[in-house]
């Protein structure tokens, strides 16, 4: 098996920057994010490469980009499309600048980009960041999804309840209709509809330099806490009516009971 990569997966599009601030943009679309890494990647790709030139587009580049939705997190100008649009990178890395490591330039320095590990690397498993990157197959998602250790545990955790038996990724990798299924409850981290505040990351929403975890008020909602309450917060739910709390809960039970009808159990 080959060496898994968390950033950078061996998969045609997953990929991911966040920990380069790619997302730390005040309502984060897909648009607003491919349009700062456009212009980060063509920046670059027409410079000479040089300290002089590296110094002078970071300059350029933070004058043309939106304010940081939070400023404590430092938002790479160096990160950027590294295939076509295809998948997210560093651009500094000597993998695209024949052998030479640039980062010295960035922000953080050399050392801290060579060394950088999120979250992820400590609390999935490979298996199941494997599993995220094949069902995410995009930069924009994976990056998402793969960092929002809430919304990939507790989908894992709910599963094996659901199962009677310990989730295995594996097995989903090797069916195409629960790869599907897997892949649909990923895309609700791009389309939910409950995610109506752009100030919100996940769970988290920012207020200057601090960012605490959002509750739901279930009491105001008419109901306990909701069994589903880690994903829907991962997803950035903020409910108005009962009915939408109980209408999200149920698109959530439609997709574990679909899991649970054709997930194949061990005889």
């Amino acid at each position: 098996m080959d060496d898994f990569s968390y950033c950078q997966p061996a998969c045609p599009s997953s990929s991911c920057g966040a920990c380069c601030g790619m997302y730390n943009w005040r309502g984060h679309s897909r648009a607003l994010v491919e349009e700062v890494l456009w212009l980060q990647t063509n920046a670059f790709l027409n410079s000479g490469r040089s300290q002089a030139d590296l110094a002078r587009l970071k300059e350029e580049i933070s004058k043309k980009r939106p304010a940081a939705r939070y400023p404590v997190i430092h938002n790479c100008e160096f990160v950027g499309f590294i295939n076509a649009g295809q998948r997210v990178g560093c651009l500094l890395h000597p993998g695209l600048n024949r052998g030479q490591n640039l980062r010295g330039i960035s922000h953080h320095g050399r050392e801290s980009c060579d060394e950088a590990r999120c979250t992820a690397y400590s609390y999935l498993s490979e298996a199941e960041a494997r599993l995220v990157a094949r069902a995410a197959e995009d930069w924009y998602l994976y990056g998402l999804c793969i960092t929002d250790l809430d919304l990939v545990r507790e989908f894992f955790e709910l599963a094996s309840g659901k199962l009677f038996e310990e989730f295995k990724p594996e097995k989903i990798l090797q069916s195409a209709e629960l790869l599907g299924i897997f892949q649909g409850y990923l895309r609700l981290k791009e389309s939910w509809p409950y995610a109506r505040n752009p100030n919100r990351f996940g769970k988290y929403y920012f207020v200057g330099s601090d960012y605490p975890i959002y509750k739901i008020d279930y009491a105001a909602l008419g109901r306990e806490e909701s069994g589903y309450d880690r994903i829907l917060n991962s997803l950035g739910s903020e409910f108005r009516t009962r009915g939408e709390l109980l209408a999200a809960e149920e698109s959530l039970e439609a997709i574990f009971e679909k899991l649970a009808g054709a997930y194949p159990h061990a005889a």
